[in-house]
């Protein structure tokens, strides 16, 4: 009876403090401590007491109901990651140059994020990130890149909004997005989007279980590129991307799955038009960097990964992970250099959690000239551009939780016939390496 009258007031008390954010844990300690010296809670008392204590105040706070503090505070969470890296670029002479000298930096991310739960069905983000001032021939597209540059003389940085959303959940299977968000589509690799990317506009994701062992999905979006209006016309004529991805999960047994989707995308608004953040690769009407762009886009984009769990138990070698993943893409609205493929691989451990865990991945990559929007790839896979072959191959360790080394080498060249920004048309490879520190939080 004691113990259950003295958890009641040290519970309430505590959930008052967390309302206080100069004092919770240290006074929530400080009281059970006077119970004890007082006599009425023995020492062992007095810890279980303080344990319970602090998990009922969590768990309220995660479901919010904990009376003390305002709900959507409860609901409230605060995420981030930063990243230190050094990267070297290293490219051969191109033909209308007398020479290419290798660059050496260092760079910084930092991402910073809120999410909040109005109600239960209502999420809403927002984010901020490095990268907005970054003007280096790697990072100019500020929307394929949030690394900052160490430079200018010790000077500050910018910070740039990543994204700004609501997510409605009206039931457990129908997901809708509106503002700025995480790409909405699966992609085993990264041969069409660069993971920095943010799109805006709207989305609306399906999953639903059929069966024990057989999940479907839809991703769908309407994506908002750029604004334009036509002075001549003055009709409404805004670059949007349309695209929807049906898609499975199968388990073909209890340590086998196979993820596969099919993505269709479609274009309006972008015909003779020049798109913020092009790589200058694409087929354009002057085949100069400012030309306008001469075709349409829209592609069919298959995509799998098959995974397995401990794939090599039966010999007694302790591999937690294996997977196989490929994708394909076709612009069949254009006959020519409009196909692309990757193909890859993943082994060790599935995620990177505690010291020790490692996982070591590979890809190729080819991407024809007008395969893809050159907006879109990885900016780090052969600067952006389309018209490219590449190979990759990265390697994560950790080092504790939430934190871990990370090594990527990139080595790429130019399939004949494609042209550089500059103008110039060249097959000489460009390699890079990076050594990144990770840490989230």
């Amino acid at each position: 009876m004691r113990k259950g009258l003295w958890a009641s007031v040290v519970l309430w008390g505590a959930a008052l403090l967390c309302a206080m954010p100069t004092a919770y844990a240290g006074e929530v300690d400080l009281l059970v401590q006077k119970l004890v010296e007082k006599g009425v809670l023995s020492a062992n008392e007095g810890q279980i007491l303080l344990d319970e204590t602090k998990q009922d105040v969590a768990k309220q706070n995660a479901k919010g109901t904990n009376d003390a503090i305002p709900a959507w505070v409860q609901t409230t969470k605060l995420k981030g990651d930063f990243r230190f890296r050094y990267q070297h670029d290293h490219a051969k002479r191109l033909a209308t140059t007398s020479n290419n000298p290798d660059t050496d930096r260092t760079r910084i991310r930092m991402r910073l994020g809120l999410e909040t739960k109005p109600n239960d069905k209502l999420l809403v983000g927002i984010g901020l990130s490095t990268g907005k001032d970054d003007l280096t021939t790697e990072s100019a597209d500020q929307s394929r890149s949030t690394n900052q540059t160490l430079t200018d003389g010790f000077s500050k940085y910018a910070l740039a909004l990543d994204y700004a959303f609501a997510q409605y959940t009206p039931v457990s299977w129908a997901t809708l997005y509106a503002g700025k968000f995480k790409s909405p589509l699966w992609e085993p690799g990264d041969l069409i989007w660069d993971t920095d990317i943010n799109p805006a506009g709207g989305a609306l994701k399906l999953d639903y279980q059929l069966a024990p062992s057989l999940d479907v999905f839809l991703n769908t979006g309407v994506l908002t590129i750029a604004e334009v209006t036509s002075a001549s016309t003055k009709k409404w004529a805004s670059p949007t991307m349309y695209v929807a991805q049906p898609g499975v999960v199968v388990d073909l047994s209890d340590t086998v799955s196979l993820k596969s989707a099919v993505a269709y995308y479609t274009h309006t608004g972008i015909n003779n038009k020049q798109l913020y953040g092009s790589a200058g690769t694409n087929t354009n009407t002057t085949g100069a960097s400012t030309g306008l762009l001469l075709y349409k886009y829209t592609e069919v984009n298959p995509s799998a990964e098959l995974s397995f769990k401990e794939p090599l138990k039966a010999f007694g070698i302790g591999l937690p992970y294996f997977s196989l993943f490929g994708e394909y893409v076709e612009n069949i609205a254009v006959k020519d250099r409009n196909t692309g493929y990757m193909g890859g691989f993943k082994v060790g451990a599935e995620k990177i959690a505690a010291f020790g865990d490692w996982q070591f991945r590979y890809n190729y990559a080819m991407l024809g000239r007008d395969a893809v929007l050159d907006i879109l790839p990885d900016s780090d896979r052969y600067s952006g551009k389309t018209g490219m072959r590449s190979h990759e191959g990265m390697l994560d360790f950790g080092l504790g939780k939430n934190t871990w080394l990370g090594l990527d080498y990139y080595y790429g060249w130019q399939l004949p016939g494609s042209v550089q920004p500059s103008g110039a048309t060249q097959t000489k490879p460009a390699s890079e390496y990076q050594v990144d520190w990770n840490m989230k939080f």
